[in-house]
C-alpha cells in the first residue's frame, strides 16, 4: 500500500503505515519536514523538499512528481492530505 502524507494528517497516517509490513510512505507538500520512524521505504516529493529548503534524513529517498505518479498507478494508495 502506498501513504501519501501531508501534515495535518500525519500522526493518523504514519500510525496507519506503521501497522502494514507492506508499507511504502511518500511525504508530500508540508509533510516533507516529517522524520517518521518507520520500517517501510520513505520517500519525499523533490520539488516540495527543495521550496521548503529541508535536509532529508538519509533514509528518506528523493522522487520526482513523475516517479510519484508511476508509483500512485502500481499499487493502492491511501491518502492522508
Amino acid at each position: 500500500m502506498l501513504y501519501l502524507i501531508d501534515e495535518p494528517m500525519a500522526d493518523i497516517g504514519l500510525r496507519t503505515a506503521a501497522g502494514d509490513p507492506d508499507a511504502r510512505v511518500v511525504l508530500i507538500q508540508d509533510g516533507v519536514f516529517l522524520s517518521p520512524d518507520l520500517d517501510a521505504e520513505v520517500y519525499a516529493v523533490e520539488k516540495d523538499v527543495d521550496v521548503r529548503g529541508v535536509d532529508l534524513p538519509d533514509e528518506v529517498e528523493r522522487i520526482s512528481y513523475d516517479a510519484l505518479v508511476d508509483l500512485i498507478v502500481e499499487q493502492e494508495v491511501k491518502n492522508f492530505v
